[in-house]
């Protein structure tokens, strides 16, 4: 057996991934001057919006009153915005409290088999229509979520601009609580401050993450309603906007807070339904088609979205794979008695280890060095960030396994407990 053969073949692959990876991120290089560009400031809006605030909150009453309590003191106008906290029983207590704070809760009326937040979402806007509610545009908020005085301000600027979709600047509430929910939050913050920003900049253009946005009155309507019914109903919608050329903006003084995950158990929960919800082909399909088409969304901003994600599974389960190929080689030459060969593999699977972890640690210091002070993480927690960046992104890989050989979980739509507890 030619093992020396095997060993170039499997160097070869390696090399290859390796320059795969570097063409593909150095075109990043426009996303880094787009970004780094100052943040900038929005002109006051001539019109007055009305927004129509949707929360879904089953069984949220313990950390309901932060969100609610932020929306009490917006400076936008309380006649242009209206509050509906979404439950599924008339006895949930998150409903007294809306009440208590001026607000107002739908009740849910067809849950069986539609317990997630697209299809309550989907209830709450036609309640918004059947009671003919005057709104220009709803605006997503979870019962975790805290937003500046000035977010809904902020947000009226973006839609006078002409953005159909506006999404303002993410923090979380609870960065230096755990590894896991630095891990989280540091994510969400490069994402805003790097990844959503140079999006706009460049293809006005930004990925959806679950909450924090407006979505125009009339961009539903062309959409025949709210039809993002799935799991990742964010997902959806992004796909939506990108097939049909919607308009999409960002505006980093729009600031909300959420709580992120505080243990690796609920958070490799969410990376199941995030990865499988990306590579769904029911948030591809239905969403080509139908609504209206507003303008032509550019080959390179379609390329860079589907592709962003998707490669970078893509090397984790590469660098796994030859991982795991050096192994079996190791094992098939102590069998065969070449002792220099099986040694040379295992050397190989050790640099390979050691080199994601490095690139894992440097992938969040370089987040780090993005986001600069726009983390609300301690000295001592940075240095944590960097350590263990491993665990966060390796749980990526481990997600897509999970979803593959549990389909299950990748339907299975489960309650996520928050505490409710604030660091700011």
């Amino acid at each position: 057996m030619d093992f020396n053969l095997y060993l170039i073949y499997g160097y070869i692959a390696l090399i290859a991934l390796l320059l795969l990876i570097f063409i593909f991120f150095s075109y990043y290089i426009k996303f880094f001057k787009a970004s780094s560009k100052k943040d900038r400031t929005l002109a006051d809006g001539k019109v007055n919006y009305n927004f129509a605030i949707l929360i879904p909150a089953r069984n949220e009453s313990k950390v309901i009153s932060n969100i609610l309590e932020s929306l009490k003191n917006q400076s936008y106008d309380k006649s242009n915005y209206k509050v509906f906290v979404i439950t599924e029983k008339e006895d949930d207590k998150s409903n007294p409290i809306a009440l208590s704070y001026g607000f107002n809760y739908i009740v849910r009326q067809d849950i069986e088999n539609k317990r997630t937040k697209g299809f309550a979402l989907k209830e709450g806007y036609d309640y918004l229509i059947k009671n003919k509610v005057d709104f220009d545009a709803i605006v997503i908020l979870d019962a975790d979520n805290i937003v500046d005085s000035k977010y809904l301000e902020e947000l009226n600027k973006l839609k006078n601009e002409g953005h159909q979709v506006g999404v303002g600047k993410r923090y979380s509430t609870n960065t230096n609580s755990s590894i896991i929910s630095a891990s989280s939050g540091l994510l969400f913050s490069f994402q805003a401050n790097f990844v959503n920003k140079a999006r706009t900049e460049l293809f006005k253009k930004f990925a959806i993450n679950g909450t924090g946005y407006y979505v125009d009155k009339k961009l539903i309507e062309d959409a025949g309603g709210w039809i993002f019914l799935g799991l990742t109903e964010d997902v959806e919608l992004t796909r939506y906007c990108y097939y049909h050329g919607v308009d999409m903006g960002y505006n980093p003084n729009a600031i909300f807070y959420d709580e992120q995950p505080l243990d690796y158990k609920t958070m490799h929960k969410q990376h199941v339904r995030w990865i499988w919800g990306y590579f769904n082909k029911n948030t591809l399909i239905p969403f080509k088609k139908g609504g209206v088409k507003y303008s032509k969304t550019s080959f390179l901003a379609m390329l860079e979205y589907r592709l962003s994600m998707g490669l970078f599974i893509f090397f984790e389960a590469a660098f796994a794979l030859h991982v795991i190929y050096s192994l079996i080689m190791s094992i098939v030459a102590f069998s065969y008695g070449n002792i220099q060969y099986a040694l040379i593999n295992l050397c190989i699977v050790l640099i390979e280890i050691i080199f994601m972890f490095a690139i894992c640690s440097i992938a969040n210091l370089i987040e780090l060095i993005i986001v600069n002070n726009k983390i609300n993480a301690t000295k001592k927690m940075k240095v944590k960030l960097v350590v263990f960046g491993f665990i966060f992104w390796s749980d990526f890989f481990f997600s897509l396994l999970d979803g593959f050989f549990h389909p299950k979980k990748r339907y299975t739509w489960e309650k996520i407990k928050h505490t409710g507890d604030l660091e700011l």
